[in-house]
């Protein structure tokens, strides 16, 4: 209760996060943009529903719990991420009763037994397998191949026998965030998704033990630009004592690219961690293209990021790409809570028209959109919601201004 859930402004959006507040606004758009569903339950809340609970209580009155009530309202207000709140609770670990956390289960429960999956009836071999990998998890076990898991379900007791039952009963697992499962990398089935987690956290915590790699280019292209080489992988996972992750290095790459944990460069040994690109600002990116010069004007778009002094043009939150090998053309991608922008420019002398153009972008964009909603409800399973994009978006518009720069801007 001692942490204040506040409005972000623009600036906010291109810098590390400061405060718990602006966790707590990701968390919300990240479940939202992660749901099965488009429609609101029958009873008025999208699913899965959340239960905002505050702790200290016993060092606030009642008017701190009208201040965060206020202060949840005017951060969603509207949005349709507010519906996935189901009930807030406030409570001390110090003084409350046991009666006040009981409340707090039985919420649980009630919102548990609301849900599609609660209730439906599974073939009993399911539950032995589930049981059978509850075993492993709890032996030690964070991993298995597709070979393995076969023999497991050809268990007396379970005779899975029919690959595609398997799969069936993998694919239910994945999507209810039991497993990682993906059909393309089946010598990696990922028992517990913490094992995951943790290899990320080897990647980017900065309790590097050997100061050996201070002193590595590769070490400072993935301080200061997020690009980090597959050596350099294997270094950190060797450094930490991460031998348990390096037998498995290559399939956890692909695991990482399918969640977008890490982005591969294409015709090189080097990959783009998103949450270690650095943070700038919109103002700067501008004044480091000259985009704010009356020379700049509009043209077409395409997708090889933009060169700079440092390295390229890619930011936490804003990015500048190439359209033409010259780099005379460019597209800026911008974004802030609630909007993804899309400019394109241009610093030819020559005048040109680009109407055709932004309606090209516009459909382009648009389908791209799309694209990912449908992959990143495919991909992600419930665990996973710390590591994605910041928001896709429910509406998309165009809109087209004529001024001294003569943008040519997509609201996404």
């Amino acid at each position: 209760m001692n942490d204040d859930i506040s409005k972000q402004d623009l600036n906010q959006c291109f810098e590390d996060y400061q405060h718990i507040g602006e966790y707590v606004d990701f968390w919300f758009d990240s479940i939202h943009c992660h749901r099965t569903v488009n429609e609101q339950a029958s009873y008025g809340h999208f699913d899965p529903p959340i239960l905002l609970v505050f702790t200290g209580k016993d060092k606030y009155n009642k008017k701190r719990e009208k201040e965060l009530n206020d202060q949840i309202e005017q951060v969603f207000g509207y949005k349709s991420k507010y519906h996935h709140l189901h009930d807030r609770f406030y409570l001390s670990n110090k003084e409350d009763c046991d009666a006040e956390f009981e409340k707090l289960r039985y919420a649980i429960f009630e919102n548990a037994a609301k849900m599609d999956t609660w209730g439906k009836a599974f073939p009993l071999k399911w539950i032995l397998l589930e049981h059978l990998i509850e075993i492993n998890k709890n032996d030690g076990k964070n991993f298995i191949s597709f070979t393995d898991m076969l023999n497991l379900a050809k268990h007396p007791d379970i005779s899975l026998l029919k690959e595609d039952d398997l799969l069936l009963f993998l694919r239910y697992q994945h999507n209810v965030g039991n497993i990682i499962f993906f059909e393309n990398i089946r010598d990696l089935i990922i028992l517990n998704p913490q094992w995951l987690a943790d290899a990320f956290r080897y990647l980017i915590s900065d309790r590097v033990n050997n100061s050996r790699l201070y002193h590595l280019e590769d070490w400072t292209l993935f301080t200061r630009q997020g690009k980090i080489s597959e050596s350099l992988i294997t270094k950190l996972f060797e450094s930490k004592d991460g031998s348990q992750f390096v037998g498995q290095k290559k399939n956890l790459h692909k695991v990482m690219e399918k969640l977008d944990i890490l982005v591969k460069i294409e015709n090189s040994s080097y990959y783009i961690m998103p949450s270690m690109m650095p943070s700038s600002t919109f103002d700067v990116v501008c004044e480091q293209f000259d985009i704010i010069s009356k020379k700049c004007k509009r043209t077409s778009w395409k997708y090889d990021p933009s060169k700079v002094d440092s390295g390229i043009g890619l930011y936490r939150g804003i990015c500048m790409f190439d359209i033409e090998a010259s780099g005379g053309g460019k597209i800026l991608v911008t974004m802030s809570t609630d909007t993804i922008a899309l400019q394109v420019v241009s610093f030819s002398e020559q005048w040109e028209e680009f109407g055709s153009t932004c309606s090209d972008i516009y459909s382009e964009v648009t389908q791209l959109i799309e694209e990912m909603i449908k992959r990143y409800k495919k991909l992600y399973s419930p665990w996973m919601n710390n590591e994605v994009e910041r928001i896709l978006h429910d509406r998309t518009k165009t809109s087209t201004k004529q001024d001294d720069l003569n943008p040519c801007n997509i609201i996404a």
